[in-house]
């Protein structure tokens, strides 16, 4: 088996294990790791850990830490900051 093949099935099996955890948790919420979290807001890790300090909503199951997006949607509407004037 080659790399891309490797990379192929670790990425099969990181998918198969969050659509399982996203079922387990809740089935009508949708729940996303750190790295889909940073992905969809396009914010660094650093950012994501900060927002956590702040009062970002997420659970920790095992050590992974997930994020219910309709909560952290409106977690960032609550917290949003008003443009700076030019």
């Amino acid at each position: 088996m080659d790399n891309d093949d490797q990379k192929n099935i670790a990425l099969l099996v990181e998918s198969a294990v969050n659509s399982g955890i996203q079922r387990a948790l809740h089935p009508h919420y949708e729940w996303l790791t750190n790295k889909q979290v940073c992905e969809w807001l396009t914010i660094s890790k650093t950012t994501l850990y900060k927002w956590r300090k702040l009062g970002l909503p997420y659970s920790s199951i095992e050590g992974m830490n997930v994020y219910n997006k309709e909560q952290v949607n409106q977690w960032l509407l609550e917290h949003k900051q008003p443009k700076a004037r030019s």
